[in-house]
């Protein structure tokens, strides 16, 4: 395999870097006169329409100036403005600029500073897959408070679930609805592993990187494991960390109604000389928590009253009582009573039930569940840059997290329990049955704390037009887990038979069943897990340009991985896995014309312990004329098993199973589940092509489209004891006993004697749609306006698994497994002044099908537009003075009309689509930031 990579990069040795996008190369008639930088970046910004990402001192901004007139490029005419400063200047995307203080890096051909973004190793120009860019002044304005929150505005991903989804309260990105396992996350372009949150889910925990520290993200929603390695089937996420340049203080406040409440402190400092560059950023972060009381859907189960089902239980504080002899209850004429309203327990007659009997008493579980846990978040992110010379550079990021977490559960629920005659409290004198709840007792709740470290150190250099780098990365993660307040029902059983009023249960009170201390001793021990994961990677690629081809010279970069990832879980057992993985991949971009250029990118991957795999991707991109852009790519991806997927533990137990052979029989079969050592990697293939338009000549319209398709093969599975029928097909996975006499007569199989639903490959998913981006930018002497739509259409999104016999549709239908919207929008619209701004974001959702267990349902849920709101204002254009230098004032707030959570059906118990709405509803928010 290694021979056919050397052969295909052999072959492929060549490209010119894609030509720079309009707005680099375009000319700007510009009039900007002599004084300060600040000024004079303003009117820059004015002129051309692109917008600024500045970071710098008052000194800095106060810095003079010449005057720059006539026709220039945009980085002709900032080399001219910062001439004779410290600063200099990168390309974020093509309509943002960010001004900085620079380390002498090595450069590229001509001199240029290369800046690298998410869907190519090669320096800069156009990718042949999209890739939509989130700068810092935008997720600002989102107004959100972690990358889960901004994630809710990535239209490519269709749904979302809330932190009480989890145990741990991981959050993760889920581009195009294939799976959080499907997702690739990047930090500064180099993959993370999956957390010790969230090993069993192979993924990692967005809730690790405050948003503080974020200086902007990429999103590539197409396959890209040709580029960057497995997992990459529904995209790549680069998360790219802000290097502070000067103090900066964030102090933010928010809160929703009833709780949620959020306090963030955060402060960034750097250093920078004419070798040497660093940056560290703290950010501190709690919350409160909000509990389902405060919310009418989970205050109240009874979802009758939106024409639903009734999901009160019976196991309330208010005790139900059942006749365990089959007669009506003693003194009674029903089966059941209900502990009256007000009782103390003691003293009671049976002819105080007469007022209670037939009647059940009912208790909405969730309403001390938390929508949003209790979280305190302590994180620090580092970087380094030494430059040793002209042509070489040594650098370190160092990435610390501490989160102390706890997400309540349900308070202790009591069903089926025989309450003794010789209880003292029992007024029937004889044996009784009680469904209730531990009034007067903490919920369950489980605590994580967990602790995340991550460090990179590394070397990058440059001769003539070539560059390369060198780096050395380690993440660890580990994760305390305990689940405390959990009822031991044997203890609660001993208090029940116990004929001591001291320490017996007393079931028949509207309220505490017994004392603080006799219901403390009926809670057993903190059950505790503790899981830990770990990735050790060395990189190194090499790149340069080599031939000329008639539309200029070809670029290529070639490079390899050493990868090792270990996994260890100490919960109900102990497992220790661990594996090493080399890869070796290239790129390679041809311009056959000025215009248009070809890219072809491979990658191997050798695993230990899963099957190897060879990825290519092949691009085209072509400038048809000024302004316009067309590109394709096609290309594969894979997921290999995780470790905890390969685990060959397994379980055992008894469960009922439906036999559909058997004409329905339920009988109790020995079932097996687990991890699979057999399993094979997911495959999948992908294409995207599009069209974008965006003249450079300052403001106007800017917009493009592009058709996406991915398919996925060999998913792996969780099989379920109702996929026996299809289970029965594949070897091994069910077995039988000898048909009995009668068996053979009626026709029937002999009964299933064991039934496997181990982890397993299967099936195939086919997902298709366009992605739509439209922006009209205005500039005039008030300001700026900006308005902007990202939309995703989902045209098809089937799969097949062991439960269905075809393949079934799930656009715009409701599941649990996340709802696929036919159209996901993100409008925005932005007037920026120069001492205040406002601006508007609206998320809109169609209407769609309601489902339940069932299936789907007539039922159609609404239409959904949420509109968040944020304004802002520039102390410092306001007041000339020091104590007002680089002080904003931000507040706003989410959904800011507070608009309603819809019942929904697929929600069961939860009474809504938790994938698509969010029980917090509005928050409001206030900050502040100085810069120094």
């Amino acid at each position: 395999m290694a021979r056919t990579l050397a052969a295909a990069l052999t072959m492929a040795w060549a490209q010119l870097t894609a030509a720079q996008s309009s707005s680099v190369s375009t000319e700007y008639s510009l009039t900007i006169s002599s004084g300060p930088l600040a000024t004079a970046i303003d009117q820059f910004s004015t002129q051309t329409g692109l917008q600024m990402a500045t970071d710098l001192t008052p000194e800095q901004q106060r810095h003079p100036v010449d005057a720059v007139t006539g026709r220039f490029t945009a980085d002709a005419a900032l080399d001219k403005l910062l001439a004779g400063t410290e600063l200099t200047h990168a390309w974020l995307d093509d309509t943002t600029i960010r001004i900085f203080v620079g380390v002498v890096r090595p450069a590229g051909e001509g001199g240029q500073r290369a800046v690298l973004v998410t869907g190519s190793r090669l320096r800069g120009g156009e990718s042949p897959a999209p890739v939509r860019i989130y700068g810092r002044q935008q997720i600002d304005r989102f107004g959100v408070s972690s990358l889960p929150g901004l994630a809710t505005y990535f239209t490519q991903q269709p749904f979302s679930f809330g932190e009480w989804a989890q145990r741990s309260a991981a959050q993760h990105f889920q581009m195009r609805g294939l799976g959080v396992d499907t997702t690739l996350v990047l930090i500064n372009g180099r993959r993370v592993p999956p957390s010790a949150t969230s090993v069993s889910l192979n993924a990692f925990d967005l809730n690790t990187i405050p948003i503080t520290a974020v200086e902007r993200i990429e999103v590539m929603s197409d396959s890209a494991s040709a580029l960057y390695g497995s997992d990459a089937i529904g995209g790549v996420v680069n998360i790219i960390l802000k290097q502070a340049t000067a103090p900066e203080i964030y102090v933010e406040y928010g809160g929703a109604a009833g709780g949620a409440d959020e306090r963030r402190v955060a402060g960034s400092i750097g250093t920078s000389r004419e070798q040497f560059r660093s940056s560290l950023t703290v950010d501190y972060f709690d919350r409160t928590m909000l509990i389902g009381a405060e919310r009418d859907l989970w205050r109240d189960q009874d979802f009758r009253r939106f024409g639903g089902n009734d999901y009160r239980l019976t196991t309330a504080p208010r005790a139900n009582i059942y006749s365990t002899t089959g007669l009506p209850l003693p003194g009674l004429s029903t089966l059941q009573a209900s502990v009256p309203v007000g009782s103390t327990g003691i003293g009671l007659q049976v002819t105080d039930f007469l007022g209670t009997a037939g009647d059940v008493s009912r208790y909405s579980a969730e309403q001390v569940l938390s929508i949003v846990p209790d979280v305190r978040r302590l994180s620090a992110v580092g970087s380094v840059e030494l430059s040793l010379n002209d042509s070489a550079v040594l650098f370190g990021e160092m990435l610390a997290t501490r989160n102390d977490i706890v997400a309540q559960g349900f308070v202790s629920p009591i069903a089926g329990q025989i309450v003794p005659a010789e209880n003292p409290y029992n007024p029937f004198g004889q044996p009784v049955r009680v469904n209730f709840s531990l009034a007067g007792t903490e919920p369950a709740s489980i605590q994580t704390d967990s602790q995340t470290t991550r460090f990179v150190l590394g070397a990058r250099g440059g001769l003539n037009s070539w560059d390369w780098e060198v780096a050395l990365s380690n993440s660890d993660e580990k994760v305390d887990l305990a689940r405390v307040n959990e009822v031991d029902l044997g203890r609660v059983q001993a208090a029940l038979q116990s004929t001591d009023p001291m320490t017996a249960l007393n079931p028949f009170a509207d309220g505490p069943a017994g004392s603080d201390a006799l219901l403390s001793s009926l809670m057993r021990e903190p059950q505790k897990s503790a899981f830990f994961s770990r990735q050790l990677q060395f990189s190194t690629f090499l790149r340069g340009s080599l031939f000329r081809l008639p539309g200029g010279l070809s670029e290529v970069v070639v490079g390899g991985e050493l990868r090792r990832e270990e996994v260890r879980t100490v919960d109900t057992s102990t497992m220790d896995q661990e594996r090493d993985i080399t890869s070796e991949f290239a790129e390679v971009r041809l311009p056959v014309l000025k215009q248009l250029s070809f890219k072809l990118a491979l990658r191997a991957d050798f695993y230990e312990r899963a099957k190897d795999s060879v990825n290519p991707q092949y691009g085209l991109v072509w400038h048809p004329r000024q302004g316009w852009l067309v590109r394709a790519a096609y290309g594969t991806s894979f997921r290999p098993p995780s470790l905890l997927e390969l685990s060959s533990q397994r379980s055992e137990f008894q469960l009922p199973v439906v036999d559909p052979r058997r004409g329905g029989t339920v009988s109790n079969v020995a079932v097996t589940s687990g991890g699979n050592p057999d399993l094979e990697n997911v495959s999948a293939h992908s294409f995207t092509g599009g069209v974008v338009y965006q003249p450079g000549e300052g403001p106007g319209l800017h917009g493009g489209a592009h058709y996406w398709r991915v398919v996925m093969d060999s998913r792996i599975v969780v099989p379920r004891t109702s996929d026996v029928g299809k289970l029965e097909g594949l070897e091994g996975r069910v077995t039988r006993y000898d048909p009995s006499v009668s068996d053979t007569l009626a026709g029937w199989p002999g009964a299933i004697k064991s039934l496997d639903v181990s982890l397993l490959n299967y099936g195939r998913l086919e997902t298709s749609g366009i992605d739509l981006d439209v922006s009209y930018r205005v500039a005039g002497q008030w300001g700026h306006l900006r308005t902007g739509l990202s939309a995703t259409w989902v045209d098809k999104y089937s799969f097949q698994d062991l439960s269905v016999l075809k393949p079934l549709d799930r656009v715009g239908i409701a599941s649990q497994q996340g709802t696929i919207p036919e159209w996901r929008l993100v409008g925005s619209l932005e007037w920026e002044g120069r001492e205040w701004g406002t601006s508007a974001t609206v998320t809109y959702t169609p209407r769609y099908r309601d489902s339940d267990l069932t299936g789907v349902l007539a039922r159609t849920l609404p239409s959904r537009t949420i509109v968040d709101v944020q304004a802002w204002l520039e102390l410092h254009r306001l007041f000339d003075a020091d104590l007002f230098n680089g002080l904003r004032l931000t507040a706003g707030a989410l959904n800011a009309f507070d608009e309603d959570v819809d019942f929904a059906n697929v929600g069961l118990t939860l009474g809504f689509d938790m994938t698509q709405a969010d029980l917090k509803q509005r928050f409001a928010y206030l900050r502040v930031t100085k810069s120094f």
